[in-house]
C-alpha cells in the first residue's frame, strides 16, 4: 500500500472548525479560540451561518480539495469542483435533512454558478476570522508532526508508523482497522493508496474520507494538544510579544523563523513567505548565522530546522 504524510492545509482545518465552533462539548483548549472566533462571527453576513450548517463532517468538502498550501488555491479548486459531488456533499447531510435552507444552497446541487460564488465568499469569509489569524502557527505545529511521522516510517517502517497514531487504529498488513462503533463499514482502496493527515481541529479519533475519483484515501488523524500548546496557538495575534519578534528581526524574517519551526527547505520556506528563493536563502542565512536556525544540505535540497535559541525566542518547546 502506497502510504504518505501531508499537511493539507487550511482549508480542511477550517471545514473541522465549524464543529469546534457549534459545539464545544467541553473541550478546554479550544476555549480561547472559540471565544474570540464566536465574537468574530457575530458580524459576518447570515450566509455564513448558513453554510456552517452544512459543510460540517460528515460532508467532505476536503478531499474535492486535496492538499493546498494557500487558503486561496483552495479555494479556486472548490469553486472549480464538479457540480454533482459539490451538491451531494452540500445537501445529503443531516443538516439538510433536519430542516429548510435557503434557496441557493441547493441551487449548489444545481451546479448553479452564483450560488458556487456564495458558497466560497462564505467560507472565505469564516476562513478570514477563524483559521488565518492562527494559521502560522497551526501549520507549524502541523509540519512539526508530519516530519515526525515521515521520520518514523523512514526508520521503523509502515507497521510502527500507524500503530503510533492512535489506539483506535491496528494494522495487520494488508489491513488497516479503525474500532469506531460509528464507522461500521469496509474501505477497499483497491491499490489507490493512502494519504495521513494531522490535523487540530479534527475529531479526537481518527476520521477516513473516500475521494469520488480513483485519488488516495484520506485518513485524518489528530495532533494532541495540551494546554501549553494550546495558549500559544490562540494567543492575540497582534500582541506584544508579536509585535516586538517583529521590531527585533524585522516581518518577513519573524515569518521564516516561524515557517523553519516546522521544518523546512528554502523552495518550501520561499512558497510558504511569497518570496523568491534567493529572497528565502538571504532570510535563512541571516537566521543561521544568528544561531536561530540550522541548514543541512541533502543532495539538490537544503533543510532547515529550528535551534533550541530560536525555539526560546518563538517561545515554544
Amino acid at each position: 500500500m502506497s502510504v504518505r504524510v501531508a499537511v493539507l492545509g487550511a482549508h480542511a482545518e477550517m471545514q473541522h472548525s465549524f464543529t469546534k465552533l457549534s459545539a464545544p462539548r467541553g473541550q478546554l483548549v479550544f476555549d480561547a479560540w472559540r471565544a474570540r472566533t464566536a465574537m468574530r462571527t457575530r458580524v459576518l453576513p447570515p450566509d455564513v451561518r448558513e453554510v456552517a450548517r452544512f459543510v460540517t463532517p460528515p460532508a467532505d468538502l476536503i478531499t474535492l480539495v486535496g492538499p493546498a498550501d494557500e487558503y486561496a488555491q483552495a479555494a479556486e479548486r472548490l469553486h472549480a469542483a464538479p457540480a454533482g459531488p459539490l451538491g451531494h456533499e452540500l445537501t445529503c447531510t443531516p443538516a439538510a435533512a433536519a430542516g429548510p435552507r435557503s434557496a441557493w444552497i441547493g441551487d449548489l446541487a444545481a451546479g448553479d454558478g452564483a450560488a458556487r460564488q456564495r458558497l466560497t465568499r462564505a467560507l472565505g469569509d469564516y476562513h478570514e476570522a477563524a483559521i488565518a489569524p492562527y494559521w502560522p502557527r497551526i501549520r507549524t505545529l502541523l509540519e512539526k508532526d508530519r516530519a515526525a511521522r515521515v521520520d518514523t516510517l523512514a526508520r521503523h517502517g509502515l507497521g510502527a508508523l500507524l500503530s503510533g497514531l492512535g489506539p483506535l487504529l491496528s494494522w495487520s498488513a494488508p489491513v488497516l482497522s479503525l474500532h469506531d462503533p460509528a464507522l461500521e463499514r469496509d474501505y477497499h482502496l483497491a491499490g489507490r493508496g493512502l494519504t495521513l493527515a494531522p490535523t487540530v481541529f479534527g475529531d479526537d479519533h481518527p476520521g477516513v474520507f473516500v475521494p469520488w475519483d480513483d485519488s488516495p484515501a484520506l485518513l485524518m488523524y489528530p495532533v494532541a494538544l495540551d494546554p501549553p500548546t494550546a495558549m500559544r496557538l490562540w494567543h492575540n495575534p497582534a500582541d506584544p510579544g508579536d509585535r516586538a519578534l517583529a521590531s527585533l528581526l524585522g516581518a518577513t524574517r519573524a515569518a521564516a523563523l516561524r515557517v523553519v519551526a516546522g521544518g523546512c527547505t528554502t523552495s518550501e520556506l520561499a512558497k510558504r513567505l511569497n518570496i523568491s528563493p534567493g529572497g528565502a536563502s538571504q532570510h535563512a542565512t541571516v537566521l543561521r548565522e544568528s544561531g536561530l536556525i540550522s541548514s543541512h544540505r541533502y543532495r539538490n535540497t537544503v533543510r532547515h530546522t529550528i535551534t533550541r535559541l530560536g525555539k526560546d525566542l518563538l517561545n515554544i518547546s
